[in-house]
């Protein structure tokens, strides 16, 4: 599937299976889906790939600046809770553990390590030291990622390093049935997110503060 339904497939399945409780949970959470669920595509293997893979990190890095920006805009409690769970030694041991992983997906064929039960683990593991409270929101999103890629025609390496690849075979990656996808992503996670209690009043008081209210 390309990037954009995986985005918001990534987003809508872990806001379903995990329900966030409050304001900063759902933002950040939101962002760790997001970006678990397309990170997996940075591996390349062509001129058009390496493309792909630009895109998704712009993705990814957008998902990651959008969370700081809130953060940083409205204190909702993101750093609190980051401190709380972890630290800057654990932070930066995570951080460059999950680039170095990145850096090596980047350098191998598509569909292989990066769309792996292997480099999902490690990966979730990289989250996991950096800020546990967002991990099951990476993993649900990017394990959503190696599961609805299953449908393309084009085989997935999910048990590498293992050669042998898996595919359902039954839909195409950019299809209708891609498009639809996307779309219900994009519903799913809007209509939830817009009708948690929390997130109404911290918007209705956003716009009591700009005095739009």
């Amino acid at each position: 599937m390309l990037g954009r339904t995986h985005f918001f497939v990534g987003i809508a399945t872990a806001l379903i299976a995990l329900r966030p409780e409050s304001l900063p949970v759902v933002v950040a959470g939101t962002g760790a889906a997001a970006i678990g669920g397309v990170i997996s595509d940075i591996d390349s293997g062509t001129s058009t790939a390496h493309k792909e893979a630009d895109k998704i990190v712009v993705a990814a890095s957008l998902a990651l600046g959008a969370v700081i920006i809130i953060e940083y805009n409205f204190h909702i409690g993101i750093y609190r809770r980051l401190l709380a769970d972890s630290n800057l030694y654990r932070i930066m041991t995570g951080s460059l553990a999950f680039i170095l992983l990145c850096v090596f997906g980047m350098r191998q064929p598509h569909r292989s390590f990066m769309h792996s039960l292997l480099a999902l683990f490690l990966l979730s593991s990289c989250v996991g030291i950096i800020f546990p409270e967002v991990t099951p929101y990476f993993t649900i999103g990017y394990a959503s990622h190696l599961i609805i890629d299953l449908l393309n025609r084009k085989r997935e390496k999910i048990f590498w390093p293992m050669k042998k690849g898996y595919s359902f075979n039954l839909c195409s990656s950019k299809g209708y049935v891609n498009k639809m996808m996307m779309i219900a992503g994009i519903l799913i996670s809007v209509i939830y997110i817009s009708t948690l209690p929390y997130v109404q009043e911290a918007y209705a008081a956003m716009l009591a503060v700009l005095g739009l209210n």
